[in-house]
């Protein structure tokens, strides 16, 4: 009997360590604002032309097609945007949010986007892509070694989907 209870104690000082490590990877890295729901909805951008429309329509499908619980629908009463225009600043996109009630404005850089964009579809796309993961909480340039649509280092032009850390992370909210 003593066996057996030195067997299980010594097994559960040598698993459960692996199974806290698997179970808490070093994932969320999250903001303090975001959608308190999954589901969010946007005003389907009227202003724009099909070459805006197309990408920024693929960015919100790639984020409804992955494996958590967020959504993102056309609403044409809603008060949350997505606009490009020419602006002066660096960024090629940004997520202004308030939280009570929670609403957000995004806004892509037509500037910077167009000068750098070699795949000019996929780099709208993926810049639509990482200013909807700040909805769900996802802050800029995680620190991590693993493939996330928020870093600074991305490649829009070829990283247009939200990775596995970026769903990890939004799961570990919704």
């Amino acid at each position: 009997m003593k066996i057996r209870i030195m067997k299980l104690v010594v097994s559960s000082v040598i698993l459960l360590p692996l199974l806290l490590a698997h179970s808490f990877q070093a994932n969320a890295e999250l903001t303090n604002i975001g959608s308190p729901k999954a589901g969010i909805d946007v005003k389907y951008p009227d202003n724009l032309n099909d070459t805006w429309k197309t990408p920024i329509s693929n960015g919100i499908s790639a984020w409804n097609g992955t494996a958590t619980k967020v959504t993102i629908g056309y609403l044409s009463s809603s008060t949350n945007s997505i606009t490009a225009a020419q602006y002066s600043d660096t960024w090629y996109g940004l997520n202004t949010q308030w939280k009570s009630p929670y609403k957000y404005t995004i806004q892509l850089n037509a500037r910077t986007i167009a000068r750098d964009a070699t795949n000019f579809s996929n780099f709208v796309k993926g810049t639509t892509v990482h200013e909807f993961g700040h909805c769900f909480f996802l802050k800029d340039n995680p620190n991590t070694t693993l493939a996330s649509i928020m870093k600074y280092t991305n490649n829009f032009n070829t990283v247009t989907t939200p990775q596995q850390y970026d769903i990890n992370d939004v799961n570990s909210v919704y």
